[in-house]
């Protein structure tokens, strides 16, 4: 009997080692050539607060910018139709995801996944949100 329980805690031992518990993904990136620089007209920046609405402008942040919000179905199809313009035009988009103190790593995830969908080759995420975007953000939800 003694025998028996240990090729069954072999055979246990030999069968978790082996086998692959987690599946690993790998998302391609893309990094930017160091000569090569973006224009600002062809660029979308995302804005994400900890109330966990998305908000975006395209090109230069300035004192003109107005935001829109992305949020729902809005974040997809605006990322697919800023791809399409980019096409037509002929130049690769760029997608910048800025992240306000407070968001939650899984509103940065899901954007990023959304970037994906678009096929939006080239993206950055920084981690924090200027002070007049701040300002802004705070003006877009009323609690200036």
């Amino acid at each position: 009997m003694t025998p028996m329980v240990d090729l069954g805690f072999l055979l246990i031992t030999f069968f978790m080692l082996t086998t692959h518990l987690l599946d690993e993904r790998v998302m391609e990136l893309s990094l930017p050539l160091p000569d090569h620089a973006t224009a600002a007209s062809n660029t979308l920046t995302i804005l994400l607060d900890e109330h966990g609405g998305p908000f975006g402008y395209q090109g230069e942040f300035s004192a003109n910018t107005t935001l829109q919000y992305l949020g729902g179905r809005s974040l997809r199809n605006t990322l697919q139709r800023f791809e399409a313009l980019s096409a037509q035009v002929g130049r690769e988009p760029t997608c910048i995801v800025k992240a306000d103190e407070g968001t939650r790593f899984q509103q940065v995830v899901t954007t990023v996944d959304e970037i994906q969908l678009a096929r939006i080759a080239r993206f950055s995420i920084a981690d924090s949100v200027t002070s007049d975007e701040h300002d802004l953000l705070l003006a877009m939800r009323g609690e200036q």
